[in-house]
């Protein structure tokens, strides 16, 4: 069943664009819209939430940058592959012993 979407796509410049007109420091335009590209926009927003000043209208709080957000992703993803490496350690240790 093929879905329709509403909302015309953006290119990694207007997604820039959007968010500082929410409100979002953006020191380095290129590294965001690299970002933007690689990780897309909806995966990295949901790390740019805790900022938001007013979730309804999605802008942020003053002084909230776009590094604090990527830092947030960064963190979160390390953290996964840590916790996954354990389970992958403890998963061999009780197969090896039942």
């Amino acid at each position: 069943m093929a879905s329709s979407f509403t909302k015309p796509p953006k290119i990694w410049s207007d997604q820039v664009a959007l968010l500082e007109t929410r409100g979002m420091v953006i020191e380095d335009r290129q590294q965001a819209e690299f970002y933007l590209q690689h990780l897309n926009y909806y995966r990295l927003c949901a790390y740019w939430l805790p900022f938001e000043a007013n979730h309804s209208t999605h802008t942020f709080r003053p002084g909230t940058t776009f590094d604090a957000a990527l830092n947030l992703y960064i963190f979160d993803r390390q953290l996964r592959l840590h916790v996954l490496d354990v389970i992958e350690r403890v998963e061999v240790s009780v197969r090896s012993n039942w």
